[in-house]
């Protein structure tokens, strides 16, 4: 019976690590760091060019849906590429819903108000990119997340 118990535990252990090895790197923290750098790298297809910087990323992994989140200054040229890349289009209307954020100091909602809006979504409407960009500030924020 005692020999059960501790399976029980170890193959729980054992799931919880593998899920923690499994997740994302990044540090919503520290601006410009490695994994932040991955990040933009990973969500956009390209390394980030030299006018990317004060990049902030963060991942939330768990449970069944995902969200990611990045924050960084850029100049048009890269948000074009990147709207390119991405496929994103300027929505006809407002887009309900696109308010899923985890709250970090880079993350500027006064500032996104202001932005322009580029998004898109898979046909089963269940995963969802989307970009804002203030021609002001050169702030990118984009969020990428499933429901």
């Amino acid at each position: 019976m005692k020999v059960r118990v501790h399976l029980r535990y170890l193959m729980a252990l054992t799931v919880l690590l593998l899920a923690l090895i499994a997740c994302t790197a990044y540090d919503h923290d520290t601006p410009d760091t490695e994994a932040n750098l991955a990040g933009f790298e990973r969500h956009f297809g390209f390394e980030a060019p030299p006018d990317v910087k004060d990049v902030y990323y963060f991942a939330d992994e768990m449970g069944a849906d995902v969200l990611y989140q990045l924050g960084f200054e850029a100049g048009p040229e890269t948000v074009a590429r990147i709207v390119e890349t991405l496929d994103l289009t300027q929505p006809d209307s407002e887009i309900a819903g696109i308010g899923l954020t985890c709250d970090f100091p880079w993350w500027d909602e006064a500032d996104i108000q202001q932005a322009t809006l580029y998004w898109t979504s898979n046909a089963e409407q269940d995963y969802w990119k989307a970009l804002w960009y203030s021609e002001s500030t050169q702030r990118v924020y984009y969020l990428e997340y499933s429901l």
